[in-house]
């Protein structure tokens, strides 16, 4: 069984003996390690949507770094899809299915033993990139490579390419570990969509008719209940929603009968929970006028396709996960409590102000 590190940060046993400094110092003969490196890199980060995309432009950095590099994610099995859009980033993906002291997944040690024996035996180096290392540090540690790198609690006795796990916003901290080894890039999301993309979603019910006029897109779920507005709110803001245009409620499958509730007082509504891809919300954020959503993974979607939203906050740090374009995406502090009023008021701002021809 794998045991938590300390808050100082414990070195895994696969790197024990290795040189040990301070992780802040590097050596003039070798500023940034993995700069142009050519073999093999792995990157942990077994995380959902939202957690994923702001990954992007580290692994971006890391792809400018290392072009001739071959890179693999490592991933919840979700992933795969997700993955599959940054071709030009990643070379690879390997299903992780998940471990015991890990809230992402209730697998067993069994599955995670069997990922264990069958791992790769050719990684030049596996970079943690999946959170502070406190359980993650030691479950990367098991598996074969010449190098490891990731963050760390503390900054005394850790393993030279460890970074001690800055603050900021998400993005920020992932790119300052790919710039500690590597070297630095934009922070822009990005979600790549194709032509095809469109044209398969147009040709679907029910949103084969959906392109012709402007509408809206509602998310009014959230993976984690903690992060959820309660449904009153997004049902008033729906039923003046669907006043003005047609409105799109997505979600998963285990959602719809909340959207349906929510959506109870409009005909003009698509109750869509269930209903689409990854890639099919993408194309669903990409055409529409604005979007109104909890702080999920459709957030992050639109900050990386543009789509301006209102993201409403009730449980996380918005200075960590809010969208960094603070001109085309609003944000909303409801972890104090929230007045209905005053929430119409900004779903009501955020259509007038976004009169932007469809694309």
């Amino acid at each position: 069984m794998i045991h938590a590190e300390s808050p100082q940060c414990a070195i895994p046993q696969t790197l024990q003996g290795a040189h040990v400094t301070d992780p802040r110092l590097k050596t003039r003969e070798n500023p940034l390690p993995l700069r142009g490196c050519t073999g093999r890199i792995g990157v942990f980060r077994a995380l959902h949507l939202g957690d994923m995309l702001c990954a992007v432009p580290a692994l971006r950095a890391l792809r400018t770094a290392c072009p001739d590099a071959r890179i693999t994610v490592i991933g919840l099995p979700w992933a795969r899809e997700l993955i599959a859009r940054y071709r030009h980033y990643v070379d690879d993906f390997l299903a992780f299915p998940g471990h015991p002291e890990l809230p992402e997944t209730d697998v067993g040690y069994a599955a995670y033993g069997r990922f264990r024996e069958a791992f790769p035996k050719d990684f030049d180096w596996l970079i943690q990139l999946h959170g502070d290392g406190r359980v993650t540090n030691a479950i990367v540690g098991q598996w074969p490579a010449q190098h490891m790198a990731g963050f760390a609690r503390g900054g005394g006795g850790c393993h030279r390419y460890f970074l001690p796990y800055p603050s900021g916003h998400e993005i920020d901290r992932l790119l300052a570990l790919v710039r500690y080894l590597a070297g630095d890039g934009p922070v822009d999301l990005e979600f790549p969509l194709h032509a095809e993309d469109f044209t398969r979603l147009q040709g679907t019910a029910p949103f084969s008719d959906l392109f012709d006029a402007p509408y809206v897109i509602v998310h009014p779920g959230s993976r984690n209940p903690q992060r959820r507005l309660a449904p009153a709110f997004f049902a008033q803001a729906v039923a003046w929603l669907a006043s003005k245009a047609r409105v799109v409620l997505t979600g998963g499958r285990e959602e719809r009968d909340r959207n349906a509730h929510i959506a109870q007082n409009t005909t003009r509504a698509i109750n869509a929970a269930g209903m689409t891809s990854l890639v099919d919300l993408g194309v669903l954020i990409a055409r529409a006028r604005c979007i109104v959503t909890n702080d999920s993974g459709p957030a992050h979607l639109a900050a990386a396709l543009g789509t301006p939203s209102l993201v409403a906050v009730s449980a996380s740090d918005p200075a960590r996960w809010a969208p960094k374009n603070t001109l085309r995406h609003r944000v909303l502090d409801a972890r104090g409590g929230l007045a209905s009023a005053r929430f119409l008021r900004m779903v009501q701002d955020l259509y007038e102000d976004t009169g932007r021809a469809v694309c």
